[in-house]
C-alpha cells in the first residue's frame, strides 16, 4: 500500500463502506495468505466433494441420497472453472501450503476413526462447532 494514492484508496474505501463491507487494509502478501485459507481452500474442498461424491464411478443411487448438507457444502463448486483456475494458479504457493496442512489434519481425523478414538472424533466436531459459532456470533459473514 505504500504506492497507493491516498485519494484513490479513500474513494475505494467509501465505495465498499457504502455497500456494507467491512474494510481492512492488508499488504498483497497478507491478503493472499488469508484468502488462501478462507476462500480458495473452501472452494477446492467443495469442488473435490462434488467430484468425488458425484463421480460416475459410484452407483447412480449416490446422487439420490445427497441432501441439503451436500447441496450447501458444495454450492461454491458451481463457480466459474476458468476464474477458479486462475485464482488457484495465481495463489498456488499459499494454496498449496494450506492444502498440505488441511490434508494432514484430515489424516489425523482418519487415524482417530481407524483407532476408534471416540474422544478425538468428538473433540474434532466440538472444536469446529465452537469456532464456527463464535465466528458467526461475532458478526461473521452472512449466510
Amino acid at each position: 500500500m505504500p504506492h497507493t494514492q491516498k485519494e484513490a484508496l479513500s474513494q475505494v474505501e467509501q465505495l465498499w463502506n457504502a455497500v456494507g463491507a467491512r474494510v481492512i487494509k492488508l499488504s498483497p502478501a497478507a491478503h493472499d495468505d488469508l484468502v488462501s485459507r478462507s476462500s480458495h481452500l473452501p472452494h477446492v474442498v467443495a469442488a473435490e466433494l462434488a467430484n468425488y461424491v458425484l463421480s460416475p464411478a459410484h452407483p447412480p443411487e449416490q446422487a439420490t441420497v445427497c441432501a441439503n448438507g451436500f447441496r450447501d457444502t458444495t454450492r461454491i463448486a458451481s463457480g466459474s472453472p476458468e476464474m477458479w483456475r486462475d485464482i488457484a494458479m495465481a495463489n498456488r504457493k499459499n494454496l498449496g501450503r494450506v492444502l498440505g496442512v488441511f490434508i494432514e489434519d484430515l489424516q489425523e481425523f482418519s487415524l482417530a476413526l481407524e483407532k476408534g478414538d471416540v474422544k478425538t472424533v468428538e473433540e474434532f466436531f466440538e472444536k469446529a462447532k465452537q469456532r464456527r459459532d463464535a465466528w458467526f456470533g461475532s458478526g461473521g459473514s452472512a449466510e
